[in-house]
């Protein structure tokens, strides 16, 4: 099967209506979101993750194992620029903790349309903004959602103000030109590495237009599109886990593995 037929493959599953422009960019993203979920599963596994293009869509589309920032953003920026956009992917460090020395380990796309700058990302997790972030405006609106915008030059540090939240810096993204090579080096990193926070940390994540569900280790959480949180439960056993995974984040990872990151996730919490 070529790229060609395996993006063509993927977009028919996502099944994007005759919009175009912005408003096709941010229906891709929703759809993407609500049918192809974020998940550190493999990676906790210890499993070895190719960028290669057919792995890729192999492992995340026609499989359904889910994936995290270097695979669901890949797969956007190759679809995106399938469809005639002018997209190329950067790389940005996560600030959730707030420490500015945090390394570079987040891959998203910077699109440009219609003489607007805008960064796309399908592979944050639980705090995926839901569509287009304008990098000239100050502020974006998303549902209940507000992105307050700040460009130094060529780096855009965006922070998230939720409805009775304190503000939540997401990333500083570097626009400067980069290669796969480097998304490689930072990908291995993040899936290999020891003491990278996927390696030691179950998250699964799947943002529909009506709520964004959970698995933070041994949690299950999930909020209402007004950011109310509406369920939060213990998962306390293998079968538990599988359930919620195959049924509502809609993945479908062998059953190895899901007893292979229960058992780390539970020495974890025991330790």
């Amino acid at each position: 099967m070529t790229s060609a037929t395996m993006i063509e493959e993927y977009l028919h599953r996502l099944a994007l209506s005759e919009a175009k422009g912005a408003a096709l960019v941010t229906e891709f993203i929703e759809k993407h979101l609500a049918r192809y979920a974020f998940s550190s599963l493999n990676a906790m596994a210890g499993q070895p993750l190719s960028l290669q293009t057919d792995a890729l869509f192999e492992r995340l589309v026609v499989n359904q194992q889910g994936g995290y920032c270097f695979e669901h953003n890949k797969i956007a920026y190759l679809a995106l620029k399938y469809l005639g956009f002018d997209v190329r992917s950067v790389l940005a460090r996560v600030m959730l903790n707030g420490k500015p020395t945090n390394p570079r380990t987040h891959r998203m796309n910077m699109l440009e349309l219609d003489g607007e700058t805008y960064l796309v990302d399908v592979g944050f997790g639980n705090k995926t903004p839901r569509g287009l972030l304008n990098i000239n405006q100050r502020t974006c609106t998303i549902g209940h959602d507000t992105y307050q915008i700040t460009r130094n030059g060529d780096v855009v540090t965006v922070v998230l103000h939720e409805p009775e939240q304190p503000p939540l810096t997401l990333y500083e993204v570097e626009l400067y030109d980069v290669v796969e090579a480097d998304f490689d080096v930072a990908h291995f990193y993040s899936h290999q590495h020891p003491e990278a926070i996927f390696v030691n940390n179950l998250v699964v994540s799947l943002i529909t237009a009506s709520h964004r569900y959970l698995i933070r280790n041994q949690q299950f959480l999930v909020w209402n599109a007004a950011g109310h949180l509406i369920t939060d439960k213990s998962i306390d056993s293998v079968e538990e886990l599988t359930q919620l995974v195959y049924e509502v984040f809609l993945l479908q990872p062998p059953k190895a593995v899901l007893e292979t990151v229960f058992a780390k996730v539970a020495a974890n919490a025991a330790a």
